[in-house]
């Protein structure tokens, strides 16, 4: 009891760090959620350009403008300067000009091509494909059919074709990219909260008068060992209860899912691989400032490397590399897998591994403690 009060001792005088580190994964979560949640399916997407028809007087050319906006969000902008401001500010991704004689240049087989200025961005890029086809359609026809009203009927028919896009994928997508991004923001708060606390915590025991006491106290060492550990292991059990909660609260049932359920497992094995971090630097009996700044440096470094705060495929492939190093990099790699595979059960064997791995770095951190810890006690 005398180790668990003093758990929650250091736990109300800290309150209000772990709030502040519950509030960062909420606020950074939160606000990466904000997304259309399409559950995997294909939405098409107008560009938004402006035509400028300089050949009125002509039905191929009139025919030409309506299927632009039929396949386009049409903006109403005149003046030239006003014209450049809107590509400049993104309003519009290009501007359409047909040109006089359009459609009589067409009848005649000159190949006319509209002019375009554009932005050279993505919608941009769709818009020329969607007039490139247009263009090479009506010139193909152009050349046996002389009759402007059949021409302009052959070319519709072309040209009205859809394809039917079919997602094969099963997976609500939109729900697993939000627990995706919420476990992935997790991992920053989730090491803060347990780094911090454990390591004040079990410094303050590892300190050598408390440890004398101990010693010569009538409490049983080993008991004392043990209650230090469950205590620490209570702890960290209801910081995953809470974070597990809180997931429910802003995923929703996603959570009550096989995957729900793994993305609970992952964070707890991280959780204990994080507790044996703790556990390890602890034995070095660092001031409370030195402890502080000690979990920004890890918790801040590994999540930057790692692909919490930022996407791991935005990474290079040089700090992919040094991010093995750190248990964050395995845990997001399972979060991820998680994520997106189809088929759960083909990926336990990576995902074995990787908690097998995490477990690996627990028995490392354990290792390297109780050395450092009988070095200590030696020399003491």
């Amino acid at each position: 009891m005398t180790v668990f009060s003093a758990f929650l001792k250091v736990i109300k005088k800290n309150i209000v760090m772990i709030i502040i580190y519950t509030g960062i994964v909420i606020i950074f979560a939160g606000l990466n959620m904000q997304t259309d949640n399409t559950n995997g399916k294909f939405v098409s997407e107008k560009p938004s350009v402006l035509v400028i028809n300089n050949d009125k007087g002509s039905e191929i050319s009139n025919n030409f403008e309506k299927y632009l906006e039929d396949n386009c969000e049409i903006a109403e902008i005149s003046g030239d300067e006003a014209i450049s401001d809107a590509l400049f500010y993104r309003e519009i991704c290009c501007v359409i000009t047909i040109p006089k004689n359009f459609g009589r240049d067409t009848l005649n087989g000159k190949s006319p091509a509209p002019e375009i200025r554009s932005t050279g961005e993505g919608d941009a890029a769709f818009t020329k494909i969607l007039m490139s086809r247009y263009i090479r359609v009506l010139n193909v026809y152009a050349d046996d059919i002389s009759d402007e009203k059949e021409l302009i009927k052959s070319v519709n028919d072309a040209v009205s074709e859809k394809a039917e896009v079919e997602m094969t994928t099963k997976l609500d997508t939109g729900s697993l990219a939000k627990a995706s991004t919420y476990f992935n923001f997790a991992a920053y708060s989730l090491m803060s909260c347990i780094l911090f606390i454990i390591c004040l915590v079990l410094s303050s025991f590892n300190n050598l008068m408390i440890r004398k006491r101990t010693i010569v106290s009538s409490k049983n060492y080993k008991k004392y060992n043990f209650d230090l550990f469950m205590s620490s292991l209570t702890y960290v059990l209801a910081v995953c209860f809470f974070f597990a909660v809180l997931g429910y609260i802003m995923i929703g049932d996603t959570l009550l899912t096989v995957r729900g359920v793994m993305y609970i497992l992952n964070m707890f094995i991280f959780s204990v691989t994080t507790l044996a971090l703790a556990y390890f630097l602890s034995t070095f009996l660092l001031p409370k400032n030195a402890i502080t700044g000690l979990v920004n440096v890890i918790t801040l470094g590994s999540s930057f490397l790692c692909g919490v705060f930022v996407p791991i495929d935005f990474l290079g492939e040089g700090i992919k590399a040094i991010a093995h190093i750190f248990p964050t990099y395995w845990y997001i790699q399972n979060s991820e897998i998680i994520t997106t595979a189809e088929n759960l059960g083909t990926e336990l064997p990576l995902l074995a591994i990787n908690s097998l791995i995490l477990i690996g770095f627990t028995i490392i951190f354990v290792v390297c403690g109780i050395f450092v810890s009988s070095k200590k006690r030696k020399i003491a």
